[in-house]
């Protein structure tokens, strides 16, 4: 499951919200509810992961071996705590370099905007 070669918008809010999953589950595990609430509080409200996006991205991350997913209580389908794995610490670090550059592309770009708009 990479993500990285293809280009449109879906696939990149796909790879800042892996990353932005991964971060969270580098400190700690976390179920999806909690990973969601931990990205809204970390970038202060800016991003909130909508369940429909986010589950659906958990299981895929799982199936791709970044993650690993227990269930709190096995015989109850209650929360489902999501690890990283050895994999999802490579894939970390990847990501990171191709979210940056892609920031570090965004800010130059507005920032030509900006002038062009605002000095005289």
């Amino acid at each position: 499951m990479s993500f990285i070669k293809n280009k449109d918008s879906k696939t990149w809010i796909k790879i800042l919200t892996a990353l932005l999953i991964l971060k969270v589950l580098n400190k700690q595990s976390a179920y999806g509810n909690q990973i969601a609430e931990e990205i809204k509080r970390n970038t202060h409200e800016t991003i909130e992961p909508n369940p429909n996006f986010l589950y659906p991205l958990l299981r895929e991350m799982e199936e791709a071996g970044y993650l690993d997913g227990y269930w709190e209580k096995p015989n109850v389908r209650g929360k489902k705590f999501y690890t990283i794995t050895q994999s999802g610490y490579s894939y970390l670090q990847t990501l990171k370099e191709v979210v940056h550059i892609k920031f570090l592309e965004i800010e130059r770009r507005q920032q030509a905007i900006s002038k062009f708009l605002f000095e005289e």
